[in-house]
């Protein structure tokens, strides 16, 4: 789900540029992303708003409640069938028809942000979106998953944020498997983030 063919998706308009740059921090220049990258990201951002909604909007309880329990709480078929006393079978059966209902809803929007009619890049373009809506809700007790909550939920890949941040490739999957990152790179995650020092180190509330 990491990757979206490009070859697929539709290079940003003048407009999405536009606004990119308008929407510029102005704070660490050096990191900053070119128009064209940040309009990509914030399609896929965007796009996970509009799955959020739809969650709470297009499904039943019972579609919601296993959509919940299978994307942000990382419960198996098996797990989950287990807590409700039904067959597993029963829970995919249902997790498969929440999914059919939220890539039929969003594929307009796809459509629409890559100018092409293409139904075979709907669910890699609604996988991106769970990949960000899940990191959202997801509850960190460590740096290194702070920090991987961090990346995923503003839409950047290991490579794209690399290049951003200037952060070695390697050196940012070892500091989310755990390894404890130095002063400077504390300093500049949290200037990338915009989040405290405090937050990184420690989770607390970022002010």
């Amino acid at each position: 789900m990491e990757n979206i063919n490009i070859s697929d998706i539709s290079y940003p308009s003048e407009e999405e540029m536009q606004a990119a740059q308008l929407a510029c921090c102005g704070r660490v220049c050096k990191m900053c992303e070119t128009p064209a990258a940040y309009a990509w990201r914030k399609r896929e951002v965007d796009m996970s708003l509009l799955l959020e909604m739809a969650i709470e909007n297009e499904l039943t309880e019972k579609e919601k409640s296993i959509i919940r329990d299978k994307w942000f709480n990382s419960l198996s078929y098996s797990q989950i069938a287990l807590n409700r006393g039904i067959s597993p079978a029963a829970v995919k059966q249902t997790s498969d028809r929440a999914l059919k209902k939220l890539e039929n809803v969003l594929q307009y929007v796809v459509f629409y942000q890559r100018d092409i009619i293409n139904e075979s890049i709907v669910p890699a373009a609604a996988g991106r979106a769970k990949v960000i809506l899940s990191a959202k809700k997801m509850k960190p007790v460590e740096i290194g998953e702070r920090v991987s909550k961090l990346r995923l939920e503003n839409g950047f890949s290991l490579r794209s944020f690399s290049l951003a941040s200037r952060i070695p490739h390697k050196r940012v999957e070892e500091i989310e498997r755990g390894c404890v990152p130095s002063i400077e790179e504390i300093v500049c995650l949290s200037e990338f983030f915009a989040v405290t020092t405090d937050f990184l180190l420690k989770g607390e509330n970022n002010v």
